[in-house]
């Protein structure tokens, strides 16, 4: 019999949602003394809680109990064998010889999966880390369909923590997956994670715009939101000026949203490693106001509880406020979802989802999730870290998502195991990628040190060609600059950002030439797009500065080094449509290579320098480029499936080490 395990919410089918909600439908007439209510008689569940919780354990533990089955608990995982270093994989074996499914819930994100691979019966997660929470979300969905009629079409607004709530993470894929829009309207600094829009784009088709609208004061002072719609692949989402008719269709869209429900999280203090700049007072806040607004009359306001004060005890009074409802549909959706993992336990039911992923598992030990609170890091033997591979990421990037807490990476260098040679990727190279991958002949690697220690040598580049020297780099950022600064009305608003990291340095300097000419401080600020977390960040901060930037109704300047295909500065606009809305966005690249996939027109440019899909371009600044000055080079790129012989360094062009340090800084 092949067990099924509830994981994520994306284990579950929507077919297989609805019939786990007309079983709950059911269970909640079920007559107790009827042969329905003995369905778990003889069985046996296990609780393993890691962290604290109420409704989820004791809910799960009384369905078990009204389905006429029995529970061994550890509710405190401080006082069992994990005190004493068990590994969670060794508790996972053990006590599935003891129980028929285990529950488990853990502060590591992946923590269940390693739990699930590691028993002989169903395991289903009851949280781990800020990943997923997918019991709450199956609550969470038969509440709105139970109170809504369906879930299709309707409108829910996301409030509060969005960075490490696992409710949210959660919910949000689920709404997806049904067709509901999703407004997200987050703590600053809490903001939905980049890598779960990214997988919102491209597994739901959703696209993301920008909105401010005063309806939402009533929750929160700072109204930026970000709408998250199916379907409608418009271009909203890529504007970078202050164009009247796109700040029309903002406005209009906004105006016809009807806001079906509210779900209100509170600050997971537990999850923050470092102080959180939101005051109490900042943080989104259903109360009074919201009850007194005619636009809410008909919305629901929903929270997956506890609550601390981001939500007043005035909605408890009122008809809107469904979360105590919301808790008590907890106890009918587990019975429902045990007797839906038994029966397929029994019937032997293969999962309706079928996952079709392209997996990497690396044949060195050397590749680390970028995730510090991910399972991998700390179960290092119970563990085997995969990484489904996408091909999408920013500038046909390669990118390795973690299967077991999602978190992102970017690569910077591949591998061939058996010529022993290494390059940097490139996008040419994706069809040789995917062939190393499917003779699992791919390594990859985090830097040129790893690769060099493995015995790994460098693979050979063509000549490269000087296309731009040091002069024209220096001219070019200042025509770029006094056209910002001739075209920008408030230049004392006026915020530069840089895409890390040449993007940051050439920011850097357009900020010191528009400086000498105003006669003052401009602030500049570096967006990270991949890396262990999306941020914007001030340049360089003193130690009287904040390293945070406020980025509200600002003129923005969004630089990079060069643009292609247009998909890094997509992912850079996302973050900085997350962290505020700003009163204009304008792009300023040094180079423009065409090949564009998506509609995005840069409104400065350096130099226009059309070249081949086989071609690299690539810029050197002196303060990146040791021993270097300033140039814009163009090379191509020669197969690693036909040179295996590195090449010596030709006089305009330097060692590998030089022509690929950047991914090593």
């Amino acid at each position: 019999m092949k067990k099924r395990d509830l994981i994520t919410i994306a284990d579950l089918s929507n077919e297989e949602v609805e019939e786990i909600f007309r079983l709950a439908d059911a269970m909640m007439a079920l007559d107790r003394s009827s042969p329905q209510g003995k369905i778990c008689s003889g069985r046996i569940m296990a609780t393993l809680f890691y962290e604290p919780s109420t409704r989820t354990r004791l809910s799960f533990e009384a369905a078990m109990q009204r389905l006429g089955g029995s529970v061994i608990s550890c509710p405190d995982m401080r006082s069992s064998s994990a005190a004493k270093g068990e590994s969670l994989a060794d508790t996972a074996k053990v006590v599935s010889s003891y129980a028929d499914v285990l529950v488990v819930r853990h502060h590591w994100e992946g923590a269940v999966q390693v739990a699930a691979e590691n028993a002989d019966v169903p395991v289903i997660n009851a949280g781990d880390g800020s990943h997923e929470h997918p019991t709450q979300a199956l609550c969470d969905l038969y509440t709105l369909k139970k109170e809504k009629g369906q879930l299709k079409g309707l409108t829910v607004v996301l409030c509060g923590d969005l960075k490490h709530g696992r409710t949210v993470q959660s919910l949000i894929y689920a709404l997806a997956s049904f067709g509901a829009h999703v407004v997200t309207l987050a703590a600053k600094g809490m903001e939905l994670p980049q890598y779960i829009i990214e997988k919102l784009e491209t597994e739901y088709h959703y696209s993301l715009t920008p909105v401010a609208s005063d309806d939402l004061q009533a929750v929160v002072t700072e109204t930026d939101a970000i709408y998250l719609t199916p379907n409608q692949p418009h271009q909203l989402a890529f504007f970078t000026q202050p164009d009247g008719e796109i700040q029309n269709q903002l406005k209009r869209m906004v105006a016809g949203i009807k806001f079906d429900a509210f779900y209100v999280t509170r600050k997971q203090k537990e999850r923050l490693t470092e102080a959180s700049s939101v005051s109490d007072g900042d943080y989104p806040k259903i109360g009074e106001s919201f009850l007194k607004e005619k636009r809410f009359r008909d919305t629901l306001v929903m929270h997956p509880l506890p609550r601390v004060d981001e939500l007043s005890q005035e909605v408890d009074k009122d008809r809107r406020g469904v979360y105590f409802k919301q808790a008590a549909y907890g106890l009918p959706i587990r019975m429902a979802l045990l007797k839906f993992l038994f029966d397929a336990l029994e019937t032997g039911k293969s999962p309706t989802v079928q996952k079709r992923l392209l997996l990497y598992e690396s044949p060195e030990p050397i590749l680390q999730c970028s995730n510090p609170n991910c399972v991998t890091r700390t179960e290092i033997r119970s563990t085997r870290p995969r990484y489904e591979v996408l091909f999408t990421g920013p500038g046909g990037g390669l990118i390795l998502g973690c299967s077991y807490c999602d978190h992102q990476l970017k690569v910077q260098y591949i591998g061939h195991t058996k010529s022993k040679r290494y390059c940097p990727y490139d996008i040419t190279l994706a069809e040789t990628v995917r062939e190393w991958l499917r003779r699992d002949e791919l390594v990859v690697f985090g830097s040129i040190k790893q690769a060099e220690e493995l015995r790994y040598e460098p693979y050979r580049s063509g000549p490269q060609r000087s296309i731009m020297d040091g002069q024209e780099i220096q001219e070019a950022i200042q025509q770029m600059s006094q056209q910002i600064l001739k075209e920008t009305e408030d230049p004392e608003r006026l915020l530069i950002l840089g895409i890390r990291t040449k993007g940051a340095l050439l920011a850097g300097r357009m900020a010191e030439l528009i400086e000498d000419q105003l006669g003052r401080k401009i602030e500049v600020g570096e967006i990270e797009v991949f890396g262990a977390e999306d941020h914007i960040q001030r340049l360089a901060p003193s130690d009287s500065e904040p390293s945070s930037l406020n980025i509200k109704d600002r003129p923005v300047i969004l630089v990079d080094d060069v643009i292609h295909t247009g998909r890094t500065v997509k992912s850079a606009l996302s973050i900085i449509f997350k962290s505020g809305r700003p009163r204009s966005v304008r792009l300023a690249v040094l180079v423009d290579r065409g090949h564009r996939e998506l509609p995005i027109k840069p409104n400065y440019v350096g130099k226009h320098i059309p070249s081949s899909e086989k071609e690299r371009v690539r810029v050197k600044l002196r303060e990146a480029e040791q021993n270097e000055r300033d140039k814009v080079v163009i090379y191509s790129i020669v197969s690693p499936e036909t040179s295996h012989q590195p090449s010596p360094p030709e006089a305009d062009q330097p060692p590998a080490e030089a022509i690929t340090r950047k991914a090593d800084r």
